[in-house]
């Protein structure tokens, strides 16, 4: 593995995320909710180690599973799956990354969850860093190496394609089965010697069905090319109905670049893939401006009141020099080919957020994620900014944003950080606490419970936090975390996982 564009949270790439949009099977009623992988009803978590040692094997990534309990007490624990997992497909090599996105839907329709894995170091088919996404099959004792898939981009022609470095799962053409979309942003990429920042990345369409993730009718497409390119093309996906048809559509950022120190940018796009009945044929851009370059993170949530969901992306370092980060709220106006998107940016001191104000380096926006936290019909987004200065270190924090019917909150806004008192451990220089961000109900209470991704923690292993919803956000009583050395006492490798770089949600 010698140049593949890994997700790593030192370089601020983009995680997955996964918003499973889908209707209730009509062939299936016991089809899961993802994440719930044995089929007990409660949600399971998954976090991603893409720089886990596995023997001789630098960086060959695995995932971190850990189970909630059912009803009774009783369950399996947990599991550290890598690709030197008894029956998963592939093999555990240098640099494969393997847990670098995850994405998860019950594909089959058989009551399990199953999980997708993103590694775009993955060598294919003699195609060095072509990239792949294995497919992990749920059972009644959690997932399974067993029936597990490799898949790579079906044209499977280019090397450091990075195929696997974003995915998302929902129901693209409405049989009722989930379906997988994969980014892979630096497919067809054509570097010239006076082209900084070329046309490049592909989101590909995997569909679900009785026998799960299949290259069956799959589709790929390409950003936009030419004077006005996409650059980094499905660097960060979503699925959910953004042109307000009724259908599930896959929402697709091209990161593009911020001011690096000389000058140069290329613009950042958001565009989106529209779902039909044979799923999505083609994919439309509704923005691409400067304020999008190095965007990193998609969701859909209903943040500001309207008729209808934003789509809010985190951009976290639009200039290498001086920019702190931000989010950007996009509103949509319009159905079908008639969509528009106006865009409005957000940063620290617009949402009057606590903490040391806005610093370069401060990467706010690294990753979103959102949930109604307080049952007032909003979403509330959790923002983090990872390399937030905490006292004299640049540990990380995490932010909570109040939406409402007046759209975001500019006041009343709350914070957490690994000096928090109840939250454990302590902050430390390079932690990247909130590198990812979950939100999940997995204690099974009905409420959206918090998931940090710390991946610095640790001399790099990693560390993923947890706070318990309260109703009204969240709590630090009973907080908790975990190593991969707390789920696998005889790991060989404490150190440089990257635990938490990439999380479900």
């Amino acid at each position: 593995m010698t140049s593949v564009r890994t997700r790593s949270w030192a370089a601020l790439a983009g995680l997955a995320v996964p918003l499973a949009l889908t209707a209730a099977p009509a062939h299936a009623a016991t089809a899961a909710k993802p994440y719930d992988f044995d089929g007990n009803g409660r949600t399971d978590q998954v976090a991603g180690a893409p720089t886990l040692d596995r023997g001789s094997d630098a960086e060959a990534g695995g995932v971190v599973v850990r189970y909630a309990r059912n009803a009774s007490g009783s369950g399996r624990l947990g599991q550290v799956i890598t690709q030197s997992t008894s029956k998963v497909s592939g093999s555990s090599e240098d640099g494969d990354h393997f847990g670098s996105a995850v994405a998860s839907a019950d594909f089959d329709g058989d009551g399990y969850a199953d999980l997708a894995v993103g590694l775009p170091g993955e060598d294919f088919k003699g195609k060095q860093d072509a990239g792949a996404v294995t497919v992990l099959y749920g059972t009644s004792k959690g997932l399974s190496g067993s029936r597990s898939k490799q898949f790579s981009e079906p044209e499977g022609k280019y090397r450091y394609a990075g195929f696997g470095g974003a995915l998302a799962a929902g129901d693209l053409n409405g049989d009722g089965y989930p379906d997988l979309a994969v980014g892979a942003v630096d497919d067809e990429r054509d570097l010239t010697p006076d082209d900084d920042f070329p046309a490049s990345g592909s989101v590909t369409i995997l569909y679900g069905g009785k026998k799960g993730v299949t290259t069956s009718k799959s589709t790929r497409f390409l950003g936009q090319q030419g004077e006005e390119q996409d650059y980094h093309f499905g660097s960060s996906l979503a699925v959910a109905d953004v042109d307000d048809d009724g259908r599930a559509d896959v929402v697709v950022v091209s990161e593009g670049a911020g001011d690096d120190d000389d000058g140069n940018d290329t613009d950042g796009s958001l565009s989106y893939c529209a779902g039909t009945s044979a799923g999505p044929t083609g994919c439309r851009r509704l923005l691409h401006e400067r304020s999008l370059g190095s965007a990193s993170t998609v969701l859909v949530a209903n943040v500001a009141g309207s008729a209808r969901p934003e789509v809010v992306v985190g951009v976290p370092d639009n200039s290498a020099a001086t920019d702190p980060g931000g989010i950007t709220v996009v509103t949509l106006t319009g159905t079908g080919t008639a969509t528009t998107a106006s865009a409005a940016d957000v940063d620290q001191e617009d949402a009057g957020l606590p903490g040391t104000g806005e610093e370069s380096g401060d990467y706010f926006g690294a990753s979103v994620a959102g949930a109604d936290l307080d049952a007032d019909g909003y979403t509330d987004l959790v923002v983090a900014a990872p390399g937030e200065a905490v006292g004299d270190e640049d540990a990380g924090r995490v932010f909570v944003i109040r939406g409402g019917a007046d759209g975001l909150a500019t006041s009343g806004n709350t914070a957490y950080d690994q000096d928090t008192p109840g939250v454990p451990g302590g902050s430390e220089e390079g932690d990247f606490f909130g590198g990812s961000l979950s939100l999940l109900d997995v204690d099974g209470d009905g409420r959206p419970d918090l998931s940090i991704g710390a991946p610095g923690e640790d001399d790099g292993g990693g560390r993923v936090t947890t706070l318990l919803g309260s109703g009204s956000g969240f709590t630090t009583d009973g907080a908790r975390s975990y190593r991969v050395r707390d789920v696998d006492v005889n790991d060989e490798s404490p150190y440089g996982g990257s635990l938490g770089e990439a999380l479900g949600r």
